[in-house]
C-alpha cells in the first residue's frame, strides 16, 4: 500500500530567486537517497517535499532521509480532506497504537489561513474529543506522545513523529571541492561540514603504501564510503608519498610537517585547476596542533592560487569527536593506519617562516616534483558498492580533451 512522508527545508526558504535552483538540487537529491528502495515518487506542495513509496520502504526511506543534507525534519504522515471530522478520525487511527495510561499534546499549525478553526482552536477541541474517545491525559509539557496536526492548501497532514534531518544546503549547489582526506578523526568531519554546505567533495589522499590498490580496500576508501551520499558517485584522487620522501630526505625534521603540507597544497592546487574546482579544504583546526599555529597555516598557504576552506577551525577536539560519532566516521578514524602525517616528524617549529618554507620548496624542486606524484596517481570512483581505480594522468587527459573540444565559447560561456 503507498504512503507518504513529508519532507521540509529550513534554509533554502531564504532564496529567493534562486530557491528552484536549490529545491530540484534537493529532490534529485532525495530521489538519489531513496533509489534503491525503488518506485519512489517525490514532489513539490506548499514548500514542502511529499515522498510516495510503499508502506514496507518506509524504514529503510527514515534512515536515508535522516542523511540528506538540506533535509531539516521529516515525518510519515496520513492525509485528510479539510474537515473537523475526517481529521478527528484520522487523529484517532494515528493514535490508536499509544498505551492507555501515555499522556499527549496536539500541536496544530495553520499555513492554510482559509481554514475556518484557527490552530489553538482545533487543538483544543481535538484534545478535548482525543480524551474521550482514548482515555488518554493531557500533558503540555513532557508528553509521551504529540500528535501533530498540519493545515495546507488541500488536506490535513496528521503525523506523531518529528525526524529530524542534518540540515544545511542540498550537494552540489555550492560547487565541487578538492578536500584533503587523511586516516585521522578530523578531516572526515571537516568533508562533512562542506556537504552540509552545498559542496560535493573529491577527496585526495597521499599514501604511503608500494601502489594504490591496497588504500581503497583500507580505511580511507571505508571513510569515503561512509562519507558518500547514497546514489551518487565519490572520487577519491590517490597520490604516492614516496616520490617525496626520496627527495626532501635531508630537509631538517622541525622543517618537515609544514614544508610537507605546503607540497601537499601545492599538488590540491594544481588537480583543483586543472578540474576547475574553485578551492580546497582540509580539515585544520587553529592551534589543536603545533603544525596549525596562524603563523605555520600563513606558510602553508603562502603563495595559494586558491581558497582553502577550513571548516573545522573553531572547534575544539571534544567538538570534532562528537560529531565524528554523530555522522559515522568515529570508530573508523580510530583504526590503525600507516598516514603520511605519522611519517614526518611529530615536532614542528611552531613559527615558521614563510621564507623558509619558500626556499625549500625552490631547493627540492616542488613545481616539477608536484606534477610527477600527480602523473603516478590513480583516481577510485565509488558506486553502488563497487570501486573503479583508473591511472589519474588517463583521467585528466580525458578532462583536458573533452574542454578542447569545447572550443573558445566555453571559455566566453
Amino acid at each position: 500500500m503507498l504512503t507518504r512522508i513529508v519532507v521540509h527545508y529550513g534554509e533554502i526558504g531564504t532564496k529567493g530567486g534562486n530557491r528552484q535552483v536549490f529545491e530540484t538540487s534537493m529532490r534529485r537529491n532525495i530521489l538519489a537517497a531513496l533509489s534503491p528502495i525503488g518506485g519512489v515518487r517525490v514532489r513539490m506542495v506548499d514548500n514542502r517535499f511529499f515522498v510516495s513509496l510503499d508502506e514496507e520502504g518506509v524504514p529503510a526511506a527514515k534512515l536515508s532521509l535522516s542523511k540528506v543534507f538540506g533535509v531539516v525534519w521529516f515525518a510519515h504522515v496520513e492525509g485528510a480532506p479539510l474537515s473537523y471530522p475526517e481529521i478527528l478520525e484520522t487523529s484517532i487511527r494515528v493514535l490508536a497504537g499509544a498505551r492507555k495510561e501515555a499522556s499527549f499534546r496536539v500541536r496544530v499549525r495553520r499555513p492554510n489561513k482559509s481554514f475556518p478553526m484557527g490552530s489553538q482552536e482545533m487543538a483544543r477541541k481535538l484534545g478535548e474529543d482525543i480524551i474521550e474517545r482514548l482515555g488518554l491525559q493531557v500533558n503540555l509539557s513532557l508528553p509521551d506522545v504529540t500528535l501533530y496536526v498540519d493545515i495546507i492548501s488541500d488536506e490535513a497532514l496528521v503525523y506523531r513523529e518529528h525526524l529530524k534531518g542534518p540540515g544545511g544546503l542540498p550537494v552540489g549547489v555550492s560547487g565541487r571541492v578538492l578536500h584533503l582526506l587523511s586516516g585521522g578523526i578530523d578531516s572526515p568531519v571537516a568533508a562533512w561540514l562542506m556537504m552540509k554546505r552545498g559542496c560535493t567533495p573529491v577527496y585526495l589522499h597521499f599514501y604511503v603504501a608500494p601502489s594504490a590498490e591496497p588504500i581503497v580496500q583500507s580505511k580511507i576508501g571505508e571513510l569515503v564510503r561512509e562519507l558518500s551520499q547514497s546514489g551518487e558517485e565519490t572520487r577519491l584522487i590517490l597520490i604516492p608519498f614516496s616520490p617525496y620522501q626520496l627527495e626532501t630526505i635531508d630537509l631538517p625534521s622541525d622543517y618537515e610537517p609544514i614544508v610537507f603540507r605546503r607540497f601537499m597544497r601545492m599538488v590540491a592546487e594544481n588537480l583543483a585547476s586543472r578540474l576547475e574546482f574553485p578551492a580546497i579544504s582540509t580539515g585544520d583546526n587553529l592551534a589543536q596542533v603545533a603544525s596549525q599555529t596562524l603563523q605555520n597555516i600563513a606558510c602553508i598557504d603562502s603563495g595559494s592560487s586558491l581558497p582553502t576552506l577550513r571548516p573545522l577551525l573553531g572547534y575544539d577536539k571534544d567538538e570534532i569527536v562528537q560529531l565524528a560519532r554523530q555522522i559515522g566516521t568515529y570508530e573508523t578514524s580510530i583504526l590503525d593506519y600507516k598516514d603520511c602525517c605519522s611519517i614526518v616528524s611529530s615536532h614542528p617549529r611552531t613559527r615558521m617562516k614563510i621564507a623558509d618554507v619558500d626556499e625549500a620548496g625552490r631547493r627540492h624542486g616542488f613545481d616539477e616534483l608536484a606534477a610527477r606524484c600527480i602523473s603516478m596517481g590513480s583516481m577510485a570512483t565509488f558506486r553502488d558498492g563497487a570501486i573503479q581505480l583508473r591511472p589519474l594522468s588517463a583521467v585528466l587527459d580525458a578532462r583536458s580533451e573533452r574542454l578542447n573540444e569545447l572550443g573558445p565559447e566555453r571559455a566566453s560561456g
